[in-house]
C-alpha cells in the first residue's frame, strides 16, 4: 500500500481501451482515479475520478502516479 503526503494525490491513470483505434494527440491532460491522499489536499478524495496535467506526475509505484493537488483541474462526473 502507498500512503500520499503533505499535497501529493496518487492516481491510477486511466488506460486505453483494448481494440480501440488510438490516434496520438497532442494533448496536455490525462484522467485517473485517485489512490491515496496526502493530509494537506483538502478538495479531492480517495475514489474521484479526476483530469489533471499530463506533464505533472511522476511515477510512484505499480502503474500509480503523484502529482500535487495543485495539477488537478477538475473531477469527473456522471452528471
Amino acid at each position: 500500500m502507498q500512503k500520499a503526503i503533505m499535497d501529493r494525490v496518487f492516481i491510477k491513470p486511466d488506460e486505453a481501451k483494448q481494440g480501440a483505434i488510438i490516434i496520438e494527440e497532442k494533448t496536455k491532460t490525462k484522467s485517473g482515479v485517485v489512490q491515496s491522499v496526502g493530509d494537506d489536499v483538502k478538495a479531492v478524495e480517495v475514489g474521484d475520478h479526476v483530469i489533471f496535467y499530463d506533464w505533472a506526475d511522476l511515477p510512484a509505484l505499480d502503474g500509480v502516479i503523484a502529482v500535487r493537488e495543485s495539477y488537478i483541474l477538475g473531477i469527473l462526473t456522471d452528471e
